[in-house]
């Protein structure tokens, strides 16, 4: 998920020397070293310094994801404007141009949603995701919903009883996984509709789990809703068309408190269930400006377990 779904007007940041270049060093692993990251990203983000794109509420064009498993695995991903500069429209058909090999199911999603951006506007059009992959990183191609954009898709269409004002906002396409993804802005979720949620999506019930991670994240008891105003709802569906998961997603400073108190109340957690927060610790680590901007929360359900994640731009906040 990424933070310019639900983010205000671009605020100030303070831009340490090569931000990128050091996010991505932070970011390195086994898995996907740091000169890796930077080529990609730089080949992919036409402006990696630019003050101004809506992908984050700081401007930052570039954001990581760290990721834990339920097995306490520490993963991460990015999420990157193609160019800030520029109208939706031209944005969107970057991000088209970047992600290929998508199976035909998604690309006449892609194409459907295109049109509707043509027809209606764009705010930014798309955007491109990077995970790592068994060949490198593979990529992830969003694209803006217009407001009152109905979907061909029945999947994507269909009524959740349990969801209040479900407004979906952005489309996720990933061609290596087949999965379709819907992302939604949600009226504020019962800590009940959970369960339900799940059971009407055929996903194994780790509702109690769930909320007892959330419970023990924020060390404070969960009311009959769960915490924070402005909430989002993912669900992905893979080739199949069986549900995949869905996360519930919160502003990290709404849920944790700014990002310094953000960022030592998921080291703490961490280290209290034993997750390895190496990337973490280094990629949230303080800059002379301040800790990184910390942007969303996001609590996965399904088919793999549970899974918790945080998104963090590449600056801070000035």
């Amino acid at each position: 998920m990424v933070v310019g779904l639900f983010a205000a007007t671009p605020v100030g940041f303070a831009a340490p020397p090569d931000a990128l270049s050091r996010a991505c060093r932070a970011a390195s692993g086994a898995d996907v070293p740091a000169d890796l990251w930077e080529r990609a990203l730089r080949a992919l983000c036409a402006s990696p310094e630019a003050q101004d794109s809506n992908l984050s509420a700081i401007g930052d064009p570039v954001e990581f994801q760290l990721l834990w498993t339920a097995a306490g695995e520490e993963q991460v991903r990015a999420t990157l404007d193609p160019d800030p500069g520029v109208s939706g429209a031209e944005r969107r058909q970057r991000a088209i141009a970047a992600v290929q090999d998508l199976h035909p199911a998604q690309r006449a999603l892609r194409d459907h949603v295109s049109a509707a951006q043509n027809a209606r506007g764009a705010r930014f059009g798309g955007w491109i995701g990077l995970r790592p992959g068994a060949t490198g990183l593979q990529r992830k191609l969003y694209l803006e919903l217009p407001a009152g954009y109905a979907a061909p898709s029945a999947l994507l269409s269909r009524r959740l009883p349990a969801v209040r004002a479900f407004n979906p906002v952005l489309l996720g396409l990933d061609p290596a996984r087949g999965q379709v993804e819907i992302y939604a802005a949600i009226a504020p979720l019962a800590r009940d509709a959970l369960a339900l949620l799940l059971a009407d999506l055929g996903l194994p019930p780790l509702a109690r789990d769930a909320l007892q991670l959330l419970t023990d994240l924020r060390d404070q008891s969960l009311r009959p809703v769960l915490p924070t105003h402005d909430q989002g709802l993912s669900i992905s569906w893979g080739r199949d068309e069986m549900a995949e998961a869905l996360t519930w997603y919160v502003h990290c400073d709404a849920l944790l408190g700014p990002a310094a108190q953000a960022r030592e109340s998921l080291l703490a957690f961490g280290r209290r269930r034993g997750w390895p927060m190496t990337r973490y610790s280094a990629l949230s680590a303080p800059l002379p400006g301040g800790i990184p901007w910390h942007g969303l929360i996001g609590l996965t359900l399904g088919r793999q377990g549970l899974a918790l994640s945080v998104t963090c731009a590449t600056r801070s906040q000035a």
